[in-house]
């Protein structure tokens, strides 16, 4: 494993320090050897596991098992850094053996990968033909996949942190940054974590991150290993901060059949970005050697939204946090193919605050907004939201699955978000869908068996949620988001538009989606 060398990493004997101790054993059995990179977060070395006899690499944290407040912080995020890598085993995430404490300081023991990163492989060969980058890219797609579904978010996507086997695999590595989906902010206020120029602009802003966040950092990556340039890269941090959050990037036309692609995966929404099973799709297309990634909407078109009529007294808000009082509708997020650019306003109308604040403290205000307010004692701790996270699988054999890792009461802030994944209604018929169900065509060709619909409205394949246990039971179209605050007390379910029993036999997939339950004292 190797990392780019990152200077004032709060540990000014670490260079002393590592060259004392090549030669040395830790915790009984890993004997160290060469440095092999530093980072912010430690030092790495390519070690021998002596027990097991094999080559390993020792990642030393740059912080003591004992100290401050500020300490403790970066310990548990190194080991949740551990932790998260362990709980994926992937061909394409890097491989966690070990977590030990020796010479008052925490190791990672992890697979070693003798290769250059993808940045180092850059900087010697030149820029990926489009061919080969869309290779690598559905490899790391197919590693975020597997560590969205576990419940973790990388945050820090980039060139550098995917390293290559010698068989010119990837291997995504350093979650020195990661973070389980469980609210828990565990950066200091004012401290932004990761890579300006491949961090998503909702990092930037302070706003929720989730899957698409890591997405967009794909989408940078792929455009600079490809085009040999970061799209967003300025002289300056807040050039860059702002490059980030309000411009358009800067492609080189060696993307070709890529670029469609990255433009779909950069749009500064969310809601904006395709979902993985389209860019899975596209990115398979261009590493065949075709010269069409197939269709994709473009960072510059805002994206469909279908409306989903609403019955009970909850209210629900958007994905932009539209507030849509009882018996009127909301919009849920949808992926469109369509080509046709819609008008969307300028990303600089509202005027010289935008730039001002951009160009003045994102940094300051991204850990403030999230982490200040409790820091600094202006909401009282006993005052302040509590939310539970939590990842669930839903299957398309089964009908209603209730999450029973978050308990929900009347008032309480409710979101459910598509994470990964597809499923179909007849998989010997049928394509693939995603949360949204089928298209209006593919629905019509199904009214045959419209008897089998949970919700009649609603296409088959809808992913469906509802509050079992409050009144009347109502039943809403999740789509890809989906927020609404509770009218009672209950378990959230969720499902697949398709009825019980023999209608679910010929099922075949499954989505993953994130759930948030905030509950305000």
């Amino acid at each position: 494993m190797r990392e780019r060398v990152i200077s004032g990493d709060g540990d000014p004997q670490a260079a002393a320090r590592a060259e004392r101790a090549s030669g040395r054993m830790i915790a009984g059995r890993y004997l160290l050897h060469d440095v092999l990179g530093r980072g912010g977060m430690g030092t790495v070395w390519r070690a021998h596991d002596q027990l097991l006899d094999r080559p390993v690499a020792a990642k030393e944290l740059h912080i003591l098992l004992h100290g401050d407040e500020e300490h403790r912080v970066r310990m548990r995020r190194a080991i949740r850094e551990a932790r998260a890598v362990a709980r994926v085993p992937h061909p394409h995430v890097v491989g966690v053996h070990d977590l030990v404490e020796s010479e008052d300081r925490l190791w990672i023991v992890m697979e070693l990968v003798d290769g250059p990163s993808l940045a180092q492989r850059i900087n010697e060969s030149g820029p990926l033909t489009p061919q080969h980058a869309a290779a690598l890219g559905l490899q790391l797609l197919a590693a975020l996949e597997a560590v969205h579904a576990a419940g973790t978010l990388h945050r820090d996507v980039k060139p550098a942190n995917v390293l290559l086997r010698r068989d010119g695999n990837a291997v995504l590595t350093d979650f020195g940054i990661a973070a389980l989906d469980d609210g828990e902010f565990l950066t200091t206020t004012g401290e932004l974590v990761g890579s300006l120029e491949f961090m998503a602009p909702e990092r930037v802003m302070g706003a929720e991150v989730g899957p698409a966040s890591d997405l967009w950092s794909l989408g940078a990556t792929l455009a600079t290993v490809c085009g040999g340039q970061s799209p967003f890269r300025r002289p300056a941090r807040p050039a860059t901060l702002h490059a980030v959050a309000y411009e358009q990037p800067v492609l080189s036309e060696r993307l070709g059949p890529l670029r469609p692609i990255v433009e779909a995966l950069l749009g500064k929404s969310p809601d904006e970005r395709p979902p993985a099973a389209v860019v899975r799709s596209a990115l398979q297309r261009v590493a065949a050697g075709e010269a069409d990634a197939g269709p994709l909407p473009s960072a510059t078109m805002r994206v469909a939204r279908p409306t989903v009529s609403l019955t009970d007294a909850d209210t629900v808000t958007s994905g932009r946090g539209l507030a849509v009082p009882a018996g009127e509708t909301v919009p849920t997020a949808r992926h469109t193919t369509s080509l046709t650019p819609a008008h969307r306003p300028s990303s600089r109308s509202s005027g010289p605050k935008r730039l001002l604040w951009a160009m003045t403290g994102m940094v300051v205000l991204a850990g403030f907004v999230t982490s200040g307010l409790f820091i600094a004692g202006v909401l009282p701790p006993e005052k302040a939201p509590k939310t539970t996270t939590a990842s669930q699988v839903i299957q398309s054999t089964t009908g209603w699955q209730g999450v029973t890792a978050v308990s929900v009461q009347r008032g309480d802030r409710v979101s459910v978000r598509f994470a990964s994944g597809s499923w179909t209604v007849d998989h010997r018929n049928m394509p693939m869908t995603g949360p949204a169900g089928y298209d209006a065509n593919i629905d019509r060709s199904l009214d045959f068996a419209k008897s089998c619909k949970i919700k009649p409205d609603l296409p088959f394949g809808t992913l469906l949620t509802r509050l079992e246990g409050a009144k009347d039971v109502p039943v809403h179209a999740v789509g890809r988001r989906l927020t609404f605050q509770a009218a009672g007390n209950g378990t959230l379910q969720l499902r697949i538009n398709d009825g019980d029993g023999t209608c679910l036999e010929d099922n075949r997939g499954q989505l993953t989606v994130q759930v948030s339950v905030t509950h305000q004292p």
